[in-house]
């Protein structure tokens, strides 16, 4: 009957749901979101490496300089290595990077306490022109998908002494990337709508410029950091 091979259907979607989660879970996390479900299409185009997802990586390229840190790419599963090239979004031409099956851990999606305000893979709604910050030796706008280079509003509900990732990019027109550190102080305005946080991250020296920032955030406005 009809309703017999509706339940089918469910099951079998079902099954190819949980094949390609276990084989591609950041992928899997990627299409959940955009509401896919199509799951059997969807593992024959990713083992062929006709699909491509916007993700996280950990540890750019394993230099230093990216350390503790999660950028944006365009990835694809590359069935003759088993593993994956990562495209990173910049605003300079950057090569592709290879990343072996073994360290799949480093791929992630879209943090899930930031996805119903980034809104990842809804590009055609959510383009906007990004605005340098005050004072910026920027000149120059561009028009660009809003994830990632949306600022992320919102004090949320932060706790001092905690692990926090921050926003921060080092050039105009580049995506942001997520840089691990604590929570040192934090200061809510009034309002509530803003903040001013002092972050260490403490993978590097304390002597370190890097070491502790002073954020402003919580609107939608690109800020420098200050040490």
């Amino acid at each position: 009957s009809c309703a017999i091979a509706r339940q089918v259907d469910f099951v079998v979607r079902d099954v190819w749901r949980d094949l390609y989660a276990r084989r591609w879970k950041a992928f899997a996390d990627c299409l959940r979101f955009q509401g896919c479900e199509e799951w059997q299409q969807l593992y024959r185009e990713t083992l062929f490496g006709r699909l491509e997802c916007t993700l996280e990586v950990f540890d750019r390229e394993k230099k230093l300089g990216f350390a503790m840190a999660a950028m944006a790419a365009r990835v694809q599963f590359e069935m003759a290595t088993g593993g994956y090239v990562a495209r990173y979004l910049s605003a300079s031409e950057v090569r592709p990077e290879n990343i072996s099956h073994d360290e799949n851990y480093r791929l992630r999606f879209c943090p899930p306490s930031a996805c119903a305000s980034l809104r990842p893979g809804l590009r055609d709604i959510d383009a906007k022109t990004e605005v340098p910050p005050r004072g910026s030796p920027w000149r120059k706008t561009v028009r660009t998908p809003v994830y990632p280079y949306r600022v992320l509003e919102g004090v949320g509900d932060l706790r001092v002494g905690q692990g926090v990732e921050l926003q921060w990019k080092m050039q105009f027109g580049s995506p942001f990337g997520w840089w691990f550190g604590h929570l040192e102080e934090l200061h809510i305005d009034p309002d509530r709508k803003t903040a001013l946080a002092t972050v260490t991250f403490r993978h590097f020296p304390a002597n370190s410029r890097w070491y502790r920032l002073a954020v402003r955030f919580g609107d939608d406005e690109l800020r420098p950091c200050s040490s």
